[in-house]
C-alpha cells in the first residue's frame, strides 16, 4: 500500500526555439506543471502537459495548478493505495481535467514501479525493446519552401514518417508541396480540428496523395460526423482530441468514426486509461499510436512506456520538443537510436527519468507544496 507524504508542483517556462503553429495558433514560450510526488521514502515525477493559454488542451497551467490544489492533492493524500489504477478510478468520480490528473498518475506509476524494482513498461505489459517515433508535427508554414525544408531536415535526421500540420489555407497546396517532392515518403496531416462537415469534398480531394492517415479533421466533440467522413473518404481517419476516455473510444467504434486512434497519454488522464484505451481498441483491431505534447523528458518517459504496448502499431510523436526547447532538464535511461528509435528501458526500475535540479531552478517560475 502506497500513502502520499509529500507533493511539490513546478510551473517552468521554457523559451522557444523557434514557433510552433498549429491551426488554433502558436505559441512561442513552452510552460508546463512539473509534480513531484513522495510516498514511503520514494520519488516519482509527472507532467502535466499543457500551456499557459487553452492552446491544444481547454486546460492550462493556471487550471491544473489550482485543481492539484484545491482537490487532487488532498484526495491523494487521503489514504492507501494499492495501485495506480485505484488512484485513477478515484480521479474519474470527479469531471475533465485530464492533463491535471495525468501528472498524478504518471508520478504514481514511477513510484510504483520503483518499489518493485521493475520499469513502468515492464509492469503495463509491453513487448516492445525499440519505439520507432515519427520525428513529432512540423507546424504550419506560409512558406511552401520552408515547410519542404523542414520535412527534408526530419528526412535527413533518419525519421522515417512525416506529419504535417494543416487548416484552411494551409491544407492542399501544403501536401500537394511534399508529396510533390517526397512521392514516396509515409505522409500523415494533421487538422486540429479545423474543419467541418462543409469541407468534406476538400477533404475527399486528399485521397490522390495517398496520405498515411488524417488526423482529426473535425470539432473533437463531433463524433457522428466523423463516422459520415469515414464513409465518404478513402485515407483513414485518425482520432485524437475526440477520444479523451474509455466510453468515448467505445461510442466512437460503435459508431465507425475512425480507423486508427492516436492515444496521447496526458489527454486521457495517464498511463492508467492509457492502457486500458489501448486493449479495448485492440479488441477490436483497431491500431493505435502514442501522441506527444511539447514538453520535458517526464512526459517523454510516459510517452515511451505507453508506445512499448503491443498495439501501438504507428511511429509514436515521442521527443520532438527536442526541435523547440532549448535544453532538456532531465536525465534519462533511453535514448534515440538509429535516428529514429528510443529504447525501452525496462532495465530501470519506475519510468528511467530524473530531473536535475540545477537545470529545473533554471526554467522555473514558481513552486507549490501541495
Amino acid at each position: 500500500m502506497f500513502t502520499f507524504d509529500r507533493i511539490r508542483a513546478y510551473h517552468v517556462r521554457f523559451p522557444m526555439t523557434k514557433p510552433f503553429r498549429i491551426s488554433v495558433g502558436e505559441i512561442r514560450e513552452k510552460e508546463c506543471l512539473l509534480l513531484e510526488c513522495t510516498a514511503g521514502g520514494i520519488t516519482g515525477w509527472g507532467e502535466a502537459a499543457v500551456d499557459a493559454v487553452p492552446f491544444y488542451t481547454a486546460e492550462t497551467v493556471g487550471s491544473a495548478l489550482d485543481v492539484s490544489q484545491r482537490l487532487f492533492a488532498s484526495l491523494a493524500k487521503s489514504q492507501q493505495w494499492k495501485d495506480p489504477w485505484e488512484l485513477a478510478d478515484a480521479f474519474a468520480e470527479y469531471h475533465g481535467n485530464y492533463f491535471a490528473k495525468a501528472a498524478f498518475d504518471t508520478a504514481f506509476w514511477d513510484i510504483y514501479g520503483k518499489a518493485q524494482g521493475k520499469s513502468v513498461a515492464e509492469i503495463l505489459g509491453g513487448t516492445r525493446k525499440r519505439v520507432e517515433v515519427g520525428g513529432g508535427s512540423i507546424g504550419i508554414h506560409d512558406d511552401l519552401g520552408q515547410l519542404v525544408d523542414a520535412v527534408a531536415e526530419k528526412l535527413d535526421s533518419g525519421i522515417r514518417r512525416i506529419k504535417i500540420k494543416i487548416g484552411p489555407g494551409h491544407d492542399t497546396e501544403c501536401i500537394k508541396a511534399v508529396r510533390a517532392q517526397f512521392p514516396d515518403i509515409a505522409l500523415m496531416v494533421d487538422a486540429n480540428n479545423a474543419y467541418t462537415p462543409h469541407d468534406f469534398d476538400r477533404i475527399a480531394s486528399w485521397d490522390d496523395y495517398e496520405l498515411l492517415m488524417l488526423e482529426q479533421p473535425l470539432d473533437e466533440d463531433d463524433l457522428y460526423y466523423h463516422s459520415l467522413l469515414c464513409q465518404r473518404v478513402e485515407t483513414p481517419i485518425c482520432m485524437d482530441e475526440s477520444i479523451k476516455n474509455l466510453h468515448l473510444a467505445d461510442c466512437a467504434v460503435k459508431m465507425g468514426a475512425m480507423d486508427i486512434v492516436n492515444i496521447k497519454v496526458g489527454r486521457v488522464a495517464g498511463l492508467s486509461n492509457a492502457k486500458r484505451i489501448h486493449d479495448y481498441l485492440q479488441s477490436y483491431d483497431i491500431p493505435v499510436w502514442i501522441g506527444s505534447r511539447l514538453g520535458t523528458g517526464i512526459g517523454v518517459a510516459m510517452r515511451v512506456a505507453a508506445a512499448s504496448l503491443p498495439n501501438c502499431t504507428y511511429p509514436a510523436d515521442i521527443g520532438f520538443s527536442a526541435a523547440y526547447l532549448p535544453e532538456e532538464i532531465t536525465e534519462t535511461a533511453f535514448g534515440l537510436e538509429d535516428g529514429c528509435y528510443f529504447t525501452v528501458p525496462y532495465n530501470t526500475p519506475g519510468l528511467g527519468v530524473e530531473v536535475i535540479p540545477k537545470l529545473l531552478d533554471k526554467y522555473l517560475v514558481a513552486e507549490y507544496e501541495l
